[in-house]
């Protein structure tokens, strides 16, 4: 029984506390300051970088902001719609999985003069994004 309600509560946090971060963060990505933070990021990606050439970061930052405030929304509507709560999840799964990429694909993710394995704030930050990035896929397999 304890097992039972373990494992019930700990699915629960996955659903919705994937939703709330995805909605908190896109609510922090409204402000100038996380812009500016998104520019360094992007700036320094092999695999994004282009994208600077075409929108200011702030208008990225705008973009991305209601991005992640819809996909947590459409991620916590699976009592009522587990289609919209499956294309949350999916959508969630893809940018994680970007995020996660940079790990391998940016320096700036590495304390410098350090390296592998000393983390920046921002290599630790993305870092959390993995264990995120699999609470994503159990959403879409839990809405399929």
């Amino acid at each position: 029984m304890l097992a039972k309600s373990f494992k019930s509560l700990g699915q629960f946090l996955l659903r919705y506390g994937l939703a709330l971060a995805f909605i908190w963060l896109g609510l922090m990505k409204l402000k100038n300051s996380e812009a500016d933070y998104l520019k360094d990021v992007l700036s320094n990606s092999a695999m994004l970088g282009w994208l600077l050439k075409y929108i200011t970061p702030y208008a990225f930052s705008q973009l991305v902001a209601y991005l992640q405030m819809l996909i947590g929304i459409m991620i916590a509507t699976k009592p009522v719609a587990r289609k919209l709560s499956f294309v949350g999840g999916v959508l969630a799964t893809i940018v994680l999985f970007l995020s996660v990429t940079t790990l391998f694909t940016s320096s700036y993710v590495w304390l410098p003069p350090y390296g592998f394995p000393e983390l920046s704030k921002l290599g630790q930050s993305i870092l959390k994004d993995v264990i995120l990035l699999g609470a994503a896929m159990w959403c879409v397999g839990d809405s399929a």
